[in-house]
């Protein structure tokens, strides 16, 4: 598969070596068990139980696609990230955005370009890496799995300003959690795509588990949630599907680099 383009000065940096390094493969039968069609919306973790994600052991709807009677849908993943800590995911939440490659090295089949709207905030050595990407808005150009490459916008959050209890990030429950509202920008065939966003990361023995989850149809606002999508229209299934499948490659990928990355570049803000 063809790589994102990449400039003769992106050559030059330090990190260049791995975007031509092989992407790590989902485990075995992973992509293979992405369903065509929705699963039971039954065993879906909705967005109203969001606050689940603290509960220890394996929740139910942990992994695949569900389209929900009331239009909206979703996305979970879980990831097993080898010796990656809640630190260490912080960390590349500020520090990605900074550098188009920096994106790239996370998915170079895909992850095409970023702009960080307010770039200095994520240099400002006083803040903790958390304070450097709350409330930053990503414009991102990926391709999420249709084939095309789809302009994103997403906006983070403090998890406090999703309903998130914050006294518990840092605990045994949880080591980090990073949250955002985010729009998939339509275009002339298809309208803008309200989607929200949870990363929830805990502690597990050799590194952390990710539990990823994608809300489409719905916003945060104001700490609650609001269906964001008339009450007569559906959200079509390849968009999930998709995702679903991006995020399984992307994020594999993402726990094999991590901590390799971390160590070499965590002072590099340049």
């Amino acid at each position: 598969m063809p790589r994102v383009p990449v400039s003769m000065v992106d050559r030059e940096k330090s990190y260049y070596k791995y975007f031509v390094r092989p992407m790590a493969a989902p485990p075995a039968g992973r992509l293979e068990s992405i369903t065509e069609e929705s699963l039971d919306p039954k065993d879906a973790l909705r967005i109203q139980d969001r606050h689940r994600l603290f509960e220890a052991g394996q929740l139910p709807g942990s992994f695949g696609w569900w389209k929900l009677e009331d239009g909206t849908a979703v996305i979970a993943n879980q990831t097993f990230m080898p010796n990656v800590t809640g630190e260490m995911f912080d960390w590349w939440f500020a520090w990605h955005p900074i550098d188009r490659l920096r994106y790239a090295i996370w998915d170079p089949n895909d992850h095409f370009d970023v702009y960080l709207e307010d770039k200095a905030k994520a240099l400002d050595l006083s803040k903790s890496m958390q304070e450097r990407h709350w409330d930053s808005l990503h414009h991102i150009w990926e391709d999420i799995g249709t084939g095309n490459v789809d302009l994103l916008r997403i906006h983070f959050h403090r998890p406090r300003d999703f309903g998130y209890d914050e006294s518990e990030i840092g605990t045994a429950a949880c080591n980090a959690l990073v949250c955002s509202n985010v729009i998939v920008v339509g275009n002339a065939d298809m309208p803008d795509v309200p989607v929200v966003m949870t990363h929830f990361l805990r502690s597990v023995d050799g590194g952390s588990e990710l539990r990823s989850y994608f809300w489409f149809g719905w916003q945060m606002v104001d700490g609650e949630p609001v269906k964001a999508i008339p009450d007569d229209v559906e959200i079509p299934a390849m968009g999930p599907k998709s995702l679903l499948n991006h995020n399984v490659i992307e994020f594999t990928n993402l726990a094999a680099i991590l901590p390799e990355v971390y160590a070499e570049e965590k002072d590099n803000w340049a």
